[in-house]
């Protein structure tokens, strides 16, 4: 990076000199190797980058050249400003609320689902990701669903991500172009828009699919202009919560907006007490859907919902996929403001119960087995458990009662033996 705007060659010493004497053997090494990818050139001792490289990362860097690195700002200045951040906030929420609610599976008293199916975009995507399955008459959510609703936002927009690259390769798509424009997306800046001109067909269609899950807004009015919404771009921010990227991207609005934006993004709402009962501030849908996976809901008000963490309710969410952590993540992630002050955010005995309830279900684990008995002769028997002993796939036996059980694998051989006795025995009588 030291010799991208140096349009001049350096001595090799000199170039040695950045570094400390200890590394200096190592940075002749690296030289060596980019020589070999002819990123270097070397002349008489004298080193420079390639011109053709360093004119092309300096356009990568800096979005200059025709290459649209940082995307292509959209020409009408004037319009511009009709799509606002806080409109883009909104969209992209309910595109993606809107897909988590359908994986929850929401039912009226009828049973019959009350939630719109998204589009056949993401269902294709929660399919090949295994977050779901089932045909065209329905579709059900699977154990690495549930953990997917568990996690936030920002760790979801990569699951669907790396999963679309899957998909593209599965699809035969030039994945050379996806990338490019999937890293092109996070470097967007958010609330400006975009043109769609010099994406090729496959950016395109990608445009496209990914609007569906609310990463892009595309104005019904002007086709070749899109913006990126604060689920991709807070994919280039360090920060996985999506207060604070709303937060960092709101700098440059108003009070008003603020707030609109503020109340959109997801806060603390639940409160836990000592003895498991959960006050949970919220009217979402999907954030009383999903506490209803391991919480027995109580009662509901306008704007408040109360439950419970019972034994039941836990282990029906650990048979569902879901891990005793995940369950206390979630809970300290979205805790109630006045809970985050305390040290731990939530009660270290309802933590160790949640766990408890985890280890008291994980103590049976079951294995394929097959049991013998009705043993006609007690040396049948001595023979079978001996040679079960020695091969090592006794799980139980019984001297008493000439019982025994054993291991899948274990059964094969000692069919095998049972039949070679009898052959044995049927040639000894002959």
């Amino acid at each position: 990076m030291s010799m991208l705007y140096l349009d001049t060659s350096l001595k090799l010493q000199d170039v040695c000199q950045w570094a400390r004497l200890d590394c200096q053997r190592m940075v002749r090494a690296k030289i060596h190797q980019l020589r070999k990818l002819q990123l270097v050139t070397e002349d008489h001792g004298n080193v420079c980058l390639n011109p053709v490289f360093r004119s092309q990362l300096r356009n990568a860097l800096t979005g200059g050249g025709d290459f649209s690195s940082f995307g292509t700002p959209f020409k009408n200045d004037v319009r511009d400003h009709r799509v606002t951040k806080t409109q883009l906030a909104r969209y992209a929420d309910l595109k993606w609320e809107a897909m988590l609610r359908f994986m929850v599976g929401q039912q009226n008293s009828s049973g019959e689902s009350v939630v719109r199916p998204p589009a056949e975009s993401v269902r294709s995507i929660l399919r090949t990701a295994k977050l779901m399955e089932g045909g065209e008459n329905g579709m059900a959510i699977t154990n690495s669903g549930f953990q997917f609703l568990l996690q936030d936002t920002q760790s979801q927009v990569w699951t669907v991500l790396l999963q679309y690259l899957r998909q593209a390769e599965m699809q035969q798509m030039d994945v050379v172009e996806v990338l490019n424009f999937l890293f092109q997306l996070v470097s967007l800046q958010l609330g400006r828009a975009y043109s769609a001109e010099p994406l090729t067909t496959i950016q395109r269609r990608m445009l496209e699919e990914l609007r569906d899950f609310g990463l892009v807004l595309q104005d019904d009015q002007r086709p070749m202009c899109f913006y990126a919404t604060h689920l991709v771009t807070m994919l280039s921010s360090s920060s996985s919560t999506d207060d604070s990227n709303n937060a960092k991207n709101s700098t440059d609005l108003s009070a008003s907006q603020q707030g609109e934006l503020a109340a959109s993004s997801s806060k603390g709402y639940i409160i836990l007490e000592t003895n498991c009962r959960i006050y949970a501030y919220t009217d979402s849908p999907l954030q009383i859907a999903i506490l209803g996976l391991f919480v027995r809901l109580v009662s509901r008000f306008s704007n408040l919902v109360t439950g419970a963490l019972t034994r039941d309710s836990v282990r029906q969410a650990l048979s569902q996929g879901i891990t005793a952590d995940q369950i206390i993540t979630f809970l300290t992630a979205n805790a109630h403001p006045q809970m985050q002050s305390h040290v731990p955010v939530l009660p270290v005995t309802v933590t160790d119960q949640i766990r408890l309830w985890e280890q008291e279900r994980n103590r049976l684990h079951p294995t394929h087995a097959h049991f013998y008995k009705d043993f006609a002769q007690k040396q049948d028997f001595e023979r079978v458990l001996r040679y079960a002993q020695d091969i090592g796939v006794v799980l139980w036996a019984s001297i008493e009662k000439r019982q025994l059980v054993v291991t899948r694998q274990g059964h094969v051989k000692i069919v095998e033996l049972v039949k070679s006795q009898r052959t044995a025995n049927s040639a000894t009588s002959s």
